[in-house]
C-alpha cells in the first residue's frame, strides 16, 4: 500500500472514530451534516459547536467554520444550518443515556465526559443554593472537543524535565489556550510512567491529579487517555485535595497536574515539593512576565520552586517550544 493510500484510509478511521464517538450523539440531521464534511478536515477537527438559533460551527486548526445545507465549510454564516435548542436538549440527553439526573454532578461542573475522553462544555441558566452551582438549567450551548492521543509529542520536552536522565526537574508549561499544554502534559505522565528506554529512564510511580478531568479523561472511572502502567489518577478532584490525598495515599514520584494559579495553590505545591516529591503542573500565559502578575504563581517564582520554565506558543503547530527557562538565571536554555 502506497503512502497516499495510507493517508487516505488514516483520514476514514479518524472520521469514522468522531462519528461513531461523538456525532452519534447529535440528533440525524445535525449528525448527517456533519458527517459529509469531506474527510481529511477531520484529521484536525478540535470542536464543534451547538449554540440555540445560532450557525452550527466547527473549529479546525486553521479556526472556526460554519456548515451549510450541503455540509460544506464555509467563513459565512448568513445561509448556514441554524441550530434549534430542541437539538441541544436532545443532543444532552442522549449524551447522559436518557437520564440528564445520573450526570448532574457533572452538569454542574459545566461539562460531561464522553467515552474516548471527548468533552463537552455546557453553557445554560445556572441554578443557585447557598451561593453555589446546584445545576445548570436551559442549557443554550454545548461545545463538543476532540480529544486526540498524540503520543510522542513531549519527546522535544522530556530532555528538559530529566535530569541527567535519573531525576526529574520541578516544572512549569506555561502556554496561551489551544497550544496544547494538556496534550503535553499527558504524554509526559505516560512517558515517565512506562520510562524511556532511549534515554535509559525507568518509569516512576505517577499521580495525576485531573479536577478538570482533561489529562485522562476518565469515563466512569477508567481514563480513557494512555497515562502509563505506573499512574495513578484522581478524576475531577480539586488541586488542593488532590494533591494532599496522593502524597497521603499513594507514595508517588512526580504529581502532574493542570492550570494553577487559583488561591491555595502555593501553599499545595509548596507541600508536594517539601515532601520530597517531585510536581510538573501547568499555568495559562504567553511568558514568565505575565504569570507575574497572579500573586499564587509569582510566590512560587520567588521560591524558586520550578527548576524549568518551559514555555509553549503554535507558531510551528500546537505544542512548539517557544523558550526554556531555567530557575535561577531566567535565561534561555540552549539545545
Amino acid at each position: 500500500m502506497d503512502t497516499k493510500e495510507e493517508s487516505k484510509n488514516l483520514m476514514l478511521e479518524n472520521k469514522n472514530n468522531i462519528m461513531e464517538n461523538v456525532l452519534k450523539y447529535l440528533p440525524v440531521e445535525l449528525r448527517n451534516l456533519i458527517g459529509k464534511i469531506k474527510p481529511e478536515f477531520f484529521a484536525s477537527l478540535e470542536e464543534i459547536r451547538l449554540r440555540a438559533n445560532k450557525p452550527l460551527m466547527v473549529e479546525n486548526a486553521d479556526g472556526d467554520w460554519f456548515v451549510d445545507q450541503d455540509s460544506n465549510i464555509t467563513k459565512v454564516f448568513t445561509k448556514c444550518v441554524q441550530v434549534k435548542q430542541e437539538d441541544i436538549f436532545r443532543t444532552l440527553e442522549s449524551m447522559s443515556q436518557n437520564s440528564i439526573y445520573a450526570f448532574s454532578d457533572e452538569i454542574r461542573n459545566g461539562f460531561i465526559t464522553l467515552r474516548g475522553g471527548h468533552r463537552v462544555g455546557i453553557t445554560g441558566r445556572t441554578v443557585l443554593e447557598n451561593n453555589n452551582i446546584k445545576n445548570i438549567k436551559d442549557v443554550s450551548a454545548l461545545n463538543i472537543r476532540i480529544s486526540r492521543e498524540v503520543k510522542g509529542c513531549s519527546q522535544k520536552i522530556i530532555r528538559y524535565i530529566l535530569k541527567n536522565n535519573q531525576d526529574i526537574y520541578n516544572t512549569l508549561i506555561i502556554s496561551p489556550p489551544q497550544c496544547g499544554k494538556t496534550t503535553m502534559l499527558r504524554d509526559i505522565a505516560r512517558l515517565l510512567s512506562d520510562g524511556i528506554g532511549e534515554m535509559q529512564f525507568k518509569g516512576v510511580k505517577v499521580g495525576v491529579v485531573d479536577e478538570r478531568s482533561e489529562i485522562g479523561a476518565c469515563f466512569k472511572g477508567i481514563a480513557q487517555n494512555n497515562l502509563g502502567v505506573r499512574t495513578d489518577i484522581l478524576d475531577g478532584c480539586p488541586k488542593i485535595q488532590g494533591m494532599n490525598m496522593m502524597l497521603r495515599s499513594m507514595s508517588p514520584y512526580v504529581i502532574i497536574t493542570d492550570e494553577i494559579g487559583n488561591k491555595g495553590d502555593f501553599e499545595a505545591v509548596m507541600q508536594v515539593v517539601n515532601a520530597g516529591v517531585k510536581i510538573i503542573t501547568s499555568a495559562h500565559g504567553y511568558n514568565i512576565s505575565e504569570l507575574k502578575a497572579r500573586e499564587e504563581v509569582l510566590r512560587l517564582i520567588e521560591e524558586k520552586t520550578f527548576d524549568r520554565y518551559i514555555v509553549l506558543d503554535k507558531s510551528d503547530g500546537p505544542g512548539t517550544i517557544r523558550e526554556v527557562l531555567d530557575a535561577n538565571t531566567m535565561k534561555v536554555l540552549e539545545d
